[in-house]
């Protein structure tokens, strides 16, 4: 996960786009996080008697997507459309959840800097994979409501939002995360 963090990091620093340079009008927007929370779906384990806990809001982040700022507004209009995964370090077996994500956020500027965030989300296609060692969960679609604080292109995040499973349970998947993201 380290890697893909960092790849995420020089990704958002090699475009050089940050949240204060964005001219009014239409936009692309580019975003990547990590984030953690959320209830244990399962714990992996290990021959070595290591175990690993598979949390609901745990993973990482990927979405493209486009924005509108309106001229000598404020406020920017953030959809991101985007997709979440996290995995196990199990060397014999693909264990892990996988989710589409969709976002609206409205983003108030309070100077070319800092900025602050609020929305809706939408996982969709979310699903535990067992890596065959045990029988795959799937969960219904779910809404919730994301909220940011950020720093031109770097921003802490939190999200609310609860997976019904198909084993008749609810699964909490809020999670917090640092997110890069960029509009150009």
């Amino acid at each position: 996960m380290n890697q893909s963090l960092r790849a995420l990091m020089v990704l958002s620093l090699t475009l050089g786009l940050s949240q204060s340079v964005l001219a009014a009008g239409f936009g692309g927007q580019i975003e990547g996080a990590a984030e953690v929370g959320g209830d244990d779906v399962a714990t992996v384990f290990y021959t070595n008697g290591d175990t690993q806990d598979v949390k609901a809001g745990q993973g990482l982040t990927l979405a493209i997507g486009g924005h509108y700022r309106a001229e000598k507004s404020p406020w920017d209009t953030v959809g991101t459309v985007g997709y979440k995964f996290v995995t196990t370090a199990a060397s014999n077996a693909d264990i892990g959840i996988t989710r589409w994500t969709m976002k609206l956020e409205e983003r108030f500027h309070a100077n070319d800097s800092i900025w602050v965030g609020a929305g809706i989300t939408r996982h969709s296609n979310i699903t535990f994979d067992c890596g065959g060692l045990c029988p795959d969960l799937s969960f219904d679609d779910a809404t919730g409501f994301v909220a940011s604080v950020g720093w031109k292109y770097i921003a802490l995040t939190y999200t609310d939002i609860q997976y019904d499973g198909e084993d008749h349970h609810t699964y909490d998947a809020s999670n917090i995360g640092l997110m890069f993201t960029a509009g150009f």
